[in-house]
């Protein structure tokens, strides 16, 4: 049983209790306190809680996270001539995420290809990543239990589990291996070669083609990165850590514009506004 709390900018929630009983597999019960008022939110899910439910597959993947040690709002801090200016203090967090490719092994969604996202231990992660697992596990849990339905612009979780090291692992039904960011990369890469080599066979009505794609690429892109940004908003959700690199792509290959699903990740900054 997995005690940990569920907002890691607040201090005003309790805790949010994650269990692997499989008695309780069934529903995620979250217990979520003000300093004046208390009241108890149990979820209906189908999250899968036993780590005996996914079979893990090969290493896809690790980042980290920037740390802002200090933060003042009044710019820089360093001497100039005309007096002091105040900066932030900004290095590697302790925080490393590993992604693993997978599959459920057991139940109804037996086979189904998942992303295991793997939050390290407080030994090499220390309190923060706990904070982290538990405010993306409870993110993505209110989202997907909206009376309005679920949004397919988000990443769908559909389990988690903490291991006897005390790493705390989320799965996520397989949205794409890609993000914004590889298609940018590769994108970029593409037209470096292309001025490089001074490539010149192409036709005019080939490279209409090829920018048509391009802006349909893009625009269906943001357009997707956009209604998954306003599902949250309208459930009283931030993101707070948009990036290319949060935006998680089923292709980058602009021909195939029209099968593109962009979702939202990286859930684990986000905070409800309805507590502010």
């Amino acid at each position: 049983m997995i005690l940990v709390s569920p907002d890691c900018f607040s201090t005003s929630y309790s805790s949010m209790l994650f269990s692997r009983n499989p008695m309780l597999s069934s529903h995620l019960c979250f217990t979520i306190k003000r300093t004046i008022q208390s009241r108890r939110l149990c979820i209906a899910s189908s999250l899968i809680t036993s780590p005996d439910s996914f079979e893990v597959g090969r290493l896809i993947g690790s980042y980290g996270f920037m740390n802002i040690t200090s933060y003042s709002a009044g710019g820089m801090d360093f001497e100039y001539s005309g007096g002091q200016l105040k900066i932030q203090d900004v290095g590697e967090g302790s925080v490393k995420i590993r992604l693993y490719e997978g599959r459920i092994a057991q139940g109804a969604l037996r086979g189904t290809p998942v992303v295991l996202k793997v939050y390290p231990g407080q030994r090499a992660g220390g309190i923060e990543a706990d904070k982290m697992a538990a405010n993306e596990l409870n993110a993505h849990a209110l989202l997907q239990s909206s009376s309005q339905g679920k949004c397919q612009n988000l990443l769908m979780l559909v389990g988690g589990f903490e291991t006897k090291t005390g790493e705390q692992w989320l799965a996520f039904r397989d949205g794409g291996k890609y993000s914004a960011a590889d298609y940018a990369k590769v994108t970029s890469e593409k037209n470096s070669k292309s001025i490089a080599i001074k490539e010149s066979s192409w036709n005019r009505f080939d490279q209409e083609q090829t920018i048509k794609r391009r802006r349909y690429f893009v625009i269906k892109l943001l357009q997707g990165a956009i209604t998954g940004l306003a599902y949250m908003h309208d459930h009283d959700r931030l993101h707070q850590s948009l990036g290319p690199s949060s935006v998680v792509l089923n292709t980058i290959a602009e021909r195939e514009a029209p099968y593109l699903v962009p979702r939202l990740r990286d859930l684990a900054f986000s905070v409800d506004i309805r507590y502010y």
